[in-house]
């Protein structure tokens, strides 16, 4: 594992420290004569491609090849697809925002190669099979939608490396206001709840229809788990208090999300 990281990070760095001219033939269609001299063209200027801590600005030539038809993100037919993506910041939040942000974008099926932590870095590699490549300018609004910033973007073959800004990570939640009963539509996937400061209980209820096993997690906002409580009988009713340091909640059934079909209503006080 520590050998394989150490390969990643070599091959980052390289792909990460190369000069633009190389950067954009990785991303671009470069097969006909016409697409190199437009190239040329359209990158002659390379300052303007240089962000302000002087990196080459990955999303802006990603951009420029987008808008000028010269991005490659489709396979004339399925190919096995990897990305690995970097962060310095806490692994379990890391991985939860790209999976949302990858199932936003309709990719949920999609198995994990490697994952590497070192004193450095967190690294998460991932392959799915795909005819299209998730497009990076989109992951990139989704990121940014999640308190993400991509830092660089490397192409080696088919493995797209992303390094990633997560600090301010944040996952996907249901919001609700406080004193006002809010009824939860039928759960495709467990409720994600955020839990704020000035939260003292929260009340479930289960429709009159349903059976619900309640489960109910939490978790810090590092998604450390603190806590779960379960039931074995059926409940139309809990209130809870969340404990000291819960900054997100998850609500499901212990069995299936099925015994609550009709879903649950929850009242912030």
């Amino acid at each position: 594992m520590v050998k394989y990281a150490f390969l990643i990070m070599v091959c980052a760095a390289a792909l990460f420290g190369s000069g633009l001219t190389d950067k954009v033939n990785s991303f671009a269609n470069t097969k006909a004569a016409s697409s190199k001299n437009l190239i040329s063209f359209l990158f002659q200027n390379e300052d303007k491609y240089i962000d302000k801590n002087g990196n080459i600005d990955s999303i802006l030539v990603l951009k420029t090849l987008k808008d000028n038809s010269l991005l490659e993100l489709y396979f004339k037919e399925p190919q096995e697809l990897e990305m690995t993506f970097i962060t310095q910041q806490n692994p379990l939040l890391f991985v939860r925002v790209i999976t949302e942000s990858l199932n936003s974008m309709g990719y949920n099926f999609f198995i994990t190669k490697k994952a590497v932590k070192t004193p450095e870095e967190f690294i998460w590699s991932i392959s799915l099979s795909t005819q299209n490549v998730p497009s990076p300018l989109l992951l990139n609004d989704n990121f940014k939608a999640h308190g993400c910033t991509i830092l660089d973007i490397g192409k080696e073959e088919n493995n797209w490396i992303y390094k990633i800004d997560s600090r301010n990570a944040k996952i996907d939640t249901i919001p609700l206001n406080a004193k006002v009963r809010t009824a939860l539509k039928k759960p495709l996937t467990p409720y994600i709840l955020s839990i704020n400061s000035g939260m003292d209980t929260m009340t479930f209820w289960a429709h009159v229809s349903d059976h619900w096993y309640p489960k109910i997690s939490f978790y810090t906002e590092n998604l450390q788990l603190i806590k779960t409580l379960e039931q074995d009988k059926t409940t139309q009713s809990i209130k809870i208090k969340p404990p000291k340091g819960s900054a997100y909640i998850k609500i499901e059934d212990k069995y299936t999300l099925e015994n609550i079909k009709r879903g649950l209503s929850v009242l912030i006080e």
